[in-house]
């Protein structure tokens, strides 16, 4: 038999504080980068009206956009993945007609990063900071890529 919850007011006065307190406390804010990055490659693949360049902490420019929250690409990704807490889980996926490599990174069992690799490439185009939608817009970026990469060949 469940016991129902009761809730005396001295309870709910803690926890209406405790939920105050949490709420003042924010994410990390990062400046807007004084001057632009760079994604190489995909510069002309992503909406600029949907990113924005920002600086992160430790002086880096990251790619953020503006409506998924926490969504940070970073350009040129940390690729010295030897760390013994870090796990690696690789999968293939078909972007455009492209076959691509990615790397979920994860630091003992927390999410750290994606890389994206484009089949027989050495180094990532982009790492993503995030799952979920942030990656479906990473994702859509190397789709747009892969429908102009024919045409920038042919130049």
């Amino acid at each position: 038999m469940r016991r129902p919850i009761t809730t005396s007011a001295s309870s709910l006065v803690a926890a209406l504080l405790l939920a105050a307190g949490c709420a003042q406390m924010s994410e990390p804010s990062f400046e807007l980068a004084e001057k632009p990055g760079s994604l190489g490659p995909l510069d002309a693949a992503y909406d600029k009206t949907k990113w924005r360049w920002v600086k992160n902490p430790d002086g880096r420019v990251l790619l953020s956009h503006v409506e998924v929250r926490t969504c940070f690409i970073d350009p040129q990704p940390n690729e010295d993945l030897n760390d013994p807490a870090i796990t690696l889980k690789r999968e293939e996926k078909t972007i455009g007609n492209t076959r691509y490599e990615v790397v979920n990174v994860y630091e003992k069992r927390e999410f750290w990063e994606t890389l994206y690799l484009r089949s027989g490439a050495k180094t990532p185009l982009l790492g993503v900071y995030s799952e979920g939608p942030c990656r479906q817009e990473a994702e859509r970026i190397l789709q747009n890529y892969e429908k102009t990469a024919p045409k920038q060949a042919e130049k």
